[in-house]
């Protein structure tokens, strides 16, 4: 394999890369409200309760889906877990 064609394949990879940490929800590409970034990282939350926490039952509260945007590092919240695009 020559030089050129090796370098053609990393680009392409590298290229592939770009998009591994952009989301989407419903059909909608996520984009940050505060900055307008489009790449973040995907985390999830636990929602806790006063009554679980007080049964020491954290463990059966719900959770959210976190993007944290890689620019700003605005956090938004989601009840449902954003999809990546590919």
């Amino acid at each position: 394999m020559s030089f050129i064609s090796k370098l053609g394949k990393g680009l392409k990879g590298a290229m592939n890369a770009v998009n591994a940490d952009e989301y989407q929800l419903k059909g909608v590409k996520a984009k940050c409200i505060h900055c307008g970034g489009s790449h973040f990282e995907l985390g999830t939350a636990q929602l806790n309760t006063a009554g679980l926490t007080f049964l020491n039952l954290d463990w059966a509260n719900g959770s959210a889906s976190l993007l944290s945007c890689k620019s700003c590092s605005y956090i938004m919240w989601f009840a449902t877990e954003p999809k990546k695009i590919t």
